[in-house]
C-alpha cells in the first residue's frame, strides 16, 4: 500500500472503493498466508511524509468498514500499516486503542462489533 494512498483516503481525499482497489490483491495475499498453519502474512506500507492520526480518521477508517463500502478483511491490514508505519503518529490514546482493536486477528471482526467499537470509541473522547 502506499503511504499517499492511505493518507488520502483518511483525509477523505479517495474513496473507499479506490483504496480497496489499490490493495485488494496484497490483503487477499496476506489473508492467504496468514490462515495456512504457521503462516505469516506481511503488511505492505511505504514511506512518506509524517502524519498525525486523528479520532477523524479513524472514524473515517471505522465508518466505512462498518457502511460495507471497505471489507471487513482490509481492517486488520490497514490498522497494522498504521501502527508499523514509522511516518503515522496516532494523536491520543482512543486513536491507538482503535488500531489496535483493528488490528487483532485473533478472531474475525463483525459488522456489529465494528459499529459497537465505533461508537464505544467515540463516546470516550
Amino acid at each position: 500500500m502506499r503511504h499517499s494512498s492511505l493518507s488520502s483516503f483518511l483525509n477523505g481525499a479517495t474513496s473507499a472503493k479506490e483504496l480497496w482497489q489499490e490493495i485488494n490483491a496484497e490483503v487477499n495475499e496476506c489473508v492467504a498466508a496468514t490462515a495456512k498453519r504457521g503462516g505469516i502474512g506481511h503488511v505492505i506500507i511505504t514511506d512518506g511524509p509524517s502524519m498525525r492520526v486523528k479520532w477523524h480518521h479513524v472514524d473515517k477508517l471505522l465508518g466505512e468498514l462498518a457502511d460495507e463500502k471497505l471489507p471487513l478483511s482490509a481492517a486488520s491490514y490497514i490498522a497494522d500499516a498504521l501502527i508499523m508505519s514509522d511516518d503515522f503518529h496516532w494523536d491520543d490514546e482512543t486513536v491507538a486503542e482503535a488500531l489496535f482493536f483493528l488490528s487483532d486477528e485473533s478472531a474475525p471482526q463483525t459488522l456489529a462489533e465494528i459499529e459497537a467499537a465505533r461508537s464505544r470509541f467515540s463516546t470516550a473522547r
